[in-house]
């Protein structure tokens, strides 16, 4: 493989913040010249188009101006908590740590909010945590595992449901206890507020939930399981996928005897660690184990048309997006994103008791990564990574998704190799642009571009942000647009902020505890439409 050495640099260059994977660390020397280029924020050696304006944004001083009445909220990842920041003065409101509920190896790792009309005066959000041996995948000398704290009270896969009463945040719910549904990675709000789903790329496993209230318990409305069968999956790890196949989709039930599934803490985990971004290179060359790596598709999200109808599934090892019809919970079509691939399958149903369904693909170009819909559900767009370094456009602007399109792409003439490469999106609240993380690798830091959606080409980058730009936020009032930075443990972090309109840099707000994702607390069911609710 003529890309193995440069793809190989992921774990030890580990932009991922994944500060030297333990079974990389020594390639960190062996980058030399191709990570020398980034260190201070430079763009390779292609040449950028002429519209096209940079700013070093790691020259920017720390902003303390008043950026509006919102609450922030972000979870400290490897820290295992999260906090609330009122954005009007930068104080923090509350935070919790999971340790304190006896969780005994919390990585809180993806969050979503519900609306609350004032914020300051309570809400909900849904917080899910990792745990198990991926602590161990950072390379810290910790001694966590042999003092057996991974193991009942340490598997991780936790979802939950806090709330925010004005003065405190308290633990209401352990979803995963309640359901037998442990989903350790994206959750995100339904557009109409009614509930929520989550989802978990080492078991493959996807579920939608009520919103419970209160003393309330969340129930499960539908749980699906993806799984890849290989044209090839008598041969190596990489045929297994790139030669095609065959995904085949499964209605999961509830157990009739207890009313609840099996898949806590780290039942059903197919590989023993997450796939940390560009991590999918390491399950097709054997290097990241586990009891059923062959049948992974990394199902780890799950995205909402705003419409309200449609939900995508997100396939990262496929590249591709499940769409699946909410008011029947029966898969439509399959979105298949990589360029030179055709780019709307159909799925067809195989069995029932349980219902499954199958998909065909004849290749597997790349590895997909995030995605997520356009405020007004007209486009969808997801990354390819590592072989493909772009990001597919869909018209989705048709009632019947079957009918959606794949258009153009997103490129720029520096994603070339395996870095920079796409990581998050979001759009700004009238939809004109989309901002897309972009990352490097360490030590370099990563950047953020803004891209014109009418045009699809991009029009400014930061660049020098800060280690591991993760998700982004917008303020619903269309001023500011927050990047969050560090989403691992022992490197700097914060948020970079700049303007939604004129896309002006203001400045950075400190983060305390490598934290992973950000949302702003919405105030009405309309903002989720910019919120954790139709993007990654």
């Amino acid at each position: 493989m003529s890309r193995i050495f440069s793809r190989r640099k992921i774990l030890g260059a580990a932009a991922l913040g994944a500060a030297g994977m333990v079974f990389g660390r020594k390639l960190l020397s062996e980058a030399g010249e191709g990570i020398s280029k980034w260190n201070a924020g430079g763009v390779g050696s292609n040449e950028l188009p002429a519209s096209t304006e940079i700013v070093n944004a790691g020259k920017l001083k720390q902003s303390f101006e008043e950026l509006g009445q919102y609450v922030y909220l972000t979870p400290q990842k490897l820290g295992g908590g999260t906090h609330a920041v009122d954005l009007n003065s930068g104080r923090t409101l509350a935070w919790i740590s999971y340790w304190n509920y006896g969780d005994s190896c919390p990585i809180s790792h993806h969050l979503a909010a519900y609306p609350s009309p004032d914020p300051y005066k309570g809400f909900e959000f849904i917080n899910s945590t990792q745990g198990g041996d991926n602590v161990m995948i950072y390379g810290l000398p910790t001694r966590i595992k042999e003092r057996g704290m991974l193991g009942k009270w340490g598997m991780g896969n936790h979802i939950y449901r806090v709330q925010f009463d004005g003065q405190s945040m308290n633990l209401m719910e352990d979803v995963a206890e309640t359901t037998g549904i442990g989903l350790g990675v994206h959750t995100t709000i339904y557009p109409d507020a009614s509930g929520f789903a989550g989802a978990d790329g080492q078991k493959d496993v996807c579920a939608f939930f009520n919103r419970a209230v209160g003393s309330e318990k969340t129930q499960v409305q539908m749980a699906f399981r993806a799984d890849w069968i290989g044209a090839t999956a008598n041969g190596g790890m990489e045929e297994n996928w790139s030669k095609g196949g065959k995904i085949r989709l499964t209605r999961l039930n509830a157990a009739k005897e207890t009313g609840k599934y099996d898949l806590e803490g780290t039942k059903g985990n197919k590989i023993d660690w997450e796939m940390v971004p560009m991590a999918e290179y390491l399950v097709y060359t054997g290097q990241l184990p586990g009891d059923s790596p062959k049948t992974l598709t990394g199902l780890d999200a799950v995205v909402h048309h705003p419409g309200g109808r449609y939900s995508a599934l997100i396939i990262r090892m496929l590249s591709c997006a499940i769409i699946v019809d909410r008011h029947n919970w029966e898969p439509v079509c399959c979105l298949h994103c990589p360029e030179g691939s055709p780019g709307n399958l159909p799925i067809a149903k195989v069995s029932s008791g349980p219902d499954t369904w199958e998909i065909k693909l004849d290749d597997v170009k790349c590895v997909g990564h995030e995605a997520g819909f356009s405020p007004d559900g007209k486009s969808f767009l997801m990354m390819n990574n590592i072989k493909q370094n772009n990001m597919a456009v869909f018209d989705t602007a048709d009632a019947d998704p079957r009918n959606w399109k794949k258009i153009t792409f997103v490129k720029d003439p520096t994603w070339s190799g395996d870095y920079p490469s796409p990581f998050h999106l979001c759009f700004s609240v009238d939809g004109s642009k989309m901002f897309v993380s972009v990352l490097y690798p360490k030590p370099a830091n990563s950047g953020c571009c803004v891209v014109d959606t009418k045009t699809w080409k991009i029009i400014k980058k930061f660049q020098n942000i800060g280690p591991d730009c993760q998700t982004m936020a917008v303020t619903y009032d269309g001023k500011y647009v927050f990047q969050i930075f560090s989403g691992f443990q022992r490197l700097s972090s914060g948020a970079f902020i700049f303007t939604q309109d004129t896309l002006e840099p203001i400045g950075y707000l400190p983060n305390f505890g490598g934290h992973h994702d950000c949302v702003i607390v919405p105030t009405k069911a309309e903002q989720l439409k910019n919120s954790r609710c139709t993007t990654l």
